[in-house]
């Protein structure tokens, strides 16, 4: 009998040691996956989901506690098959509390995550511009340096840009992942969070401020990363039209094809989105703001449509919205020289952002940044102009409008109808606020063009609350208007407004883009307002501000005085018998000179060029040649006034007068003995020279303003203008007398 006891004793023991044994092992293999931590933000009033390991048929559960102990709410649920696990529960409201969320397995706590909020949660992706960090932005910077610490209540989940992959980093996996090795969450307080993206700390801190809640952001971006890198291979391959693109461009690749050594971060597709998208899944965010596309830009406008379109609705899926309503916030790109063959590349992108935005106005929001400084620091290019603070705030601006529905105006004011009439493009806009307003004093950065596509500056006018007249009294019938359509194009001054204030400037636009003979590249120089005009060029070390004009033999000056409108004009003084002024159109590239990229080199279609010019002296001052160089050596000067001369003589009455030249009859080397030139000549300009001449022992002082060039009207082509009483030396004489008989003898044919 008593073996029999001991026997059952033993076996007893023997089961239980067996059972706590499997029970403990079973509490150890329980674990979260890395993207959950202390200080971690859930969206408010959602589903709070915790995911991770554990073996097969346990009991999971998280509880959450308030900042008194008690119990707030908790949810249960099983481990799958697979071994993983997901349990949930409602999150409360968003405030400034920190609660205590436990996770069990079969009863036994495993992980406690502390210092838990809720409130609004958005994802920061993209590319380099938004991977920027805080410590790199204008303001950031400062902020840094002067130890200021962030919101306790700002909370961000910093993803890693190269996650590791069976714990290497390089290797990219053909499947998607279900945790992020290294991410780790941080708040304001810490200061790694200067690390996180500058844009999304921006949008978050005006976030804040309006709701009055905390905010977290899930940081999850890469520099240089294509908009296809952060697609799912099973969007993709559901998408008929995007894996065509793909296809198309050579760069679909197919599960048998993927190498997961030799596949490319930045641009092969699912690349990014396999390791920092498809993790996220089980939270559930607000939105995302978004900040790409420069490294997409040379792809077809609509493939790059295609592709949003595709992400908006894979990751409303992804992320438990109903139907395709994931709200994405996205900007317009900032000013870079992205092609040598005319830089319209940028705005076309630009305004194709707009009509990607009226697709789905319900979703989507787009700020305009072309306004703001070009401020970039050296070693991070131009192309990453370091002034995020107002691109996150207008993010936040358009959040607060489309998703909290505090304002109407979520979204950069957009293109609604085009009118012509009366020799006048009317265009009217859509989200304008309070009505638009301009920028300053007149409406800048507009342009026109009548049926030969030859775009020139235009005039403006606000003519009602969304609503401007565009016009030229060089263009009687036009065909299209522009608006910001250029590289840079900073002083494009036409805003939406609210309570007096401005708001975003409207999209940069053509009216009519079939017609796409010769854009206009705005001529701020032709302005006479500034002594320094900002150059964007290919090369980060030659984008900068450079002297807009340059003088000979005189000192030049821009202010009130000499302004025939606007607010600065070229005042031009000086002792000598001859000088000379010109815009400043090329810069010194290291051993070479070489024109700005962002000029507009081509003048073949201007008919003529006119200015405004006073005589502010004693005595008479000649308008001697205007020299326009189409290269370093060859010249030529354009007829005054109708005549077959270059030289005007401008009167000491001090009053303002117009000259015109004609840009139609072009004296080689200002030889008005030989013979004219049409403006064909003019196809690459490297530099425009007002030269004049005055009485001996004369202070000349004279002011330019308002130079503006006209279409050309017709194509004359060579013409043999002998004027041998217009010959200045022997040489002249000769060339007239030649001229003279070249053109007897072509008569003879005709």
């Amino acid at each position: 009998m008593l073996r029999k006891i001991i026997s059952v004793l033993l076996t007893a023991a023997t089961i239980l040691s067996l059972a706590v044994t499997a029970f403990a092992a079973g509490t150890a293999e329980a674990e979260l996956y890395t993207i959950y931590g202390n200080g971690m933000l859930f969206e408010q009033n959602r589903e709070a989901v915790f995911a991770g390991t554990a073996p097969a048929g346990s009991a999971i559960t998280a509880t959450l506690y308030d900042n008194n102990d008690e119990v707030v709410t908790s949810g249960t649920a099983t481990a799958k098959s697979d071994n993983t696990f997901e349990v949930s529960f409602t999150a409360p409201e968003g405030a400034f509390a920190e609660y205590r969320v436990t996770v069990s397995c079969n009863g036994t706590v495993f992980r406690i995550l502390t210092d838990v909020v809720f409130g609004e949660l958005w994802i920061a992706g993209g590319q380099s511009n938004m991977q920027y960090p805080l410590v790199q932005s204008y303001v950031g910077s400062e902020m840094y340096k002067n130890g200021e610490k962030l919101s306790e209540w700002l909370r961000v989940l910093l993803v890693p840009s190269y996650p590791k992959y069976n714990g290497k980093e390089g290797p990219l996996p053909l499947d998607v992942q279900n945790d992020i090795p290294g991410a780790f969450w941080l708040d304001g307080q810490q200061p790694l969070v200067y690390n996180m993206s500058a844009v999304g700390y921006f949008f978050a801190a005006k976030l804040m401020e309006e709701l009055d809640m905390p905010i977290g952001i899930l940081n999850s971006n890469l520099g240089g990363s294509s908009i296809w890198s952060w697609l799912s291979r099973e969007a993709i391959d559901a998408d008929t039209q995007v894996k065509n693109d793909l296809l198309a461009d050579e760069r679909y690749i197919s599960r048998d094809e993927w190498d997961e050594n030799d596949q490319n971060v930045y641009a092969d597709m699912t690349a990014n989105y396999n390791q920092k998208i498809h993790p996220l899944r089980y939270f559930r965010p607000s939105g995302m703001i978004w900040y790409q596309g420069e490294s997409d830009i040379s792809r077809k406008a609509e493939t790059y449509g295609r592709a949003m379109d595709l992400m908006q609705k894979s990751y409303a899926d992804l992320f438990g919205f109903d139907g395709e309503f994931f709200p994405i916030i996205y900007t317009q790109l900032a000013a870079y020289y992205y092609d040598k063959n005319g830089g319209f590349v940028l705005p076309e992108r630009n305004a194709y952002f707009s009509t990607m935005q009226q697709q789905k106005p319900e979703s989507r929001g787009l700020v305009s940044i072309y306004d703001l400084s070009p401020h970039f620091f050296d070693g991070v290019g131009v192309i990453h102009p370091s002034h995020k603070k107002e691109i996150g705030e207008r993010m936040a601006d358009s959040a607060m409008g489309f998703i909290y529905g505090t304002s109407d105006t979520y979204t950069v004011a957009t293109l609604k109808d085009v009118v012509i009439r009366d020799g006048a493009v009317y265009v009217s806009f859509r989200n304008v606020g309070d009505g638009l307003m301009a920028g300053g004093d007149i409406l800048q950065g507009f342009a026109v063009c009548a049926s030969d596509g030859v775009y020139i500056d235009a005039n403006a006018e606000i003519v009602s609350a969304d609503t401007v007249k565009i016009w030229s009294d060089a263009v009687k019938n036009p065909a299209s208007a522009s608006y910001a359509y250029c590289v840079p194009n900073f002083r494009a001054n036409l805003y939406a407004s609210a309570d007096g204030k401005l708001l975003m400037p409207v999209t940069p636009f053509v009216t009519d883009a079939t017609i796409t003979e010769q854009y206009w590249v705005d001529k701020i120089w032709a302005d006479c307002e500034s002594d320094t005009l900002w150059h964007t060029q290919k090369n980060d070390i030659f984008s900068q501000f450079y002297d807009a004009w340059n003088s000979k033999n005189a000192d030049i000056a821009f202010n009130a005085d000499s302004a025939f409108s606007g607010t600065n004009g070229l005042s031009v003084t000086s002792s000598n018998k001859s000088f000379s002024v010109n815009p400043v159109f090329t810069y010194k590239a290291e051993e070479t000179t070489d024109i700005f990229f962002d000029y507009d080199k081509n003048y073949s279609n201007y008919g003529t060029m006119s200015f405004y010019i006073r005589n502010n002296g004693n005595k008479a001052v000649t308008l001697d040649k205007v020299k326009i160089y189409t290269n370093r050596v060859t010249w030529f000067s354009p007829s005054a006034s109708d005549s077959l001369d270059p030289s005007l003589v401008i009167p000491a009455d001090g009053e303002w007068h117009l000259v015109t030249l004609d840009l139609d009859r072009l004296y080689i080397h200002g030889n008005e003995g030989c013979a004219s030139f049409s403006n064909d000549v003019l196809k690459e300009v490297r530099d425009i020279i007002i030269c004049f001449n005055a009485e001996k022992d004369t202070e000349s002082d004279i002011s330019v303003d308002n130079i503006r060039f006209t279409p050309s009207t017709e194509k004359i082509g060579m013409r043999f203008d002998a004027r041998i009483v217009n010959a200045d030396n022997i040489f002249e004489v000769i060339c007239a007398m030649f001229t003279s008989y070249i053109s007897q003898f072509i008569a003879l044919f005709k």
